[in-house]
């Protein structure tokens, strides 16, 4: 039985009063954002990154993103240029820390669920890269 993985396990009673859980902290997480180039002008095809959830911008520049994401993740967002020339030229990845803009609309359940939060971000520009 070694061999094939398996072995023998003695299990006890520690706390009657806790419950087994498996997973990590994390939060409901909602981002609106208008990405626009130095100009003012909207981009469409920007790739918007919150830890694993990812949406594009469409053709007004707008994004929205809802998700669920790691505790702490939601104050990072990455918006990257993922389509070239396209666009309106090639811009600059850009990463924001955006702790200040996120707040917290609902609480967490005292588990590894630890609430609902927003960020609306308004215009973020991006640059052209330099050639």
């Amino acid at each position: 039985m070694a061999l094939m993985g398996f072995g023998a396990v003695a299990c006890e009673e520690v706390n009657s009063d806790v419950a087994g859980e498996y997973g990590v902290p994390h939060v409901t997480f909602s981002l609106k954002a208008r990405v626009v180039d130095e100009a003012g002008e909207p981009i469409e095809g920007i790739k918007v990154r919150v830890d694993w959830v990812e949406e594009y911008t469409n053709q007004d520049g707008e994004i929205s993103i809802n998700g669920s994401v790691y505790t702490g993740s939601q104050n990072r967002v990455r918006f990257e240029d993922v389509d070239g020339e396209e666009n309106g030229g090639e811009f600059e990845t850009l990463t924001l820390d955006i702790t200040d803009k996120v707040e917290q609309t609902a609480d967490g359940s005292g588990s590894w669920y630890d609430g609902a939060f927003k960020a609306e971000l308004g215009d973020v520009t991006m640059k052209l890269k330099e050639e």
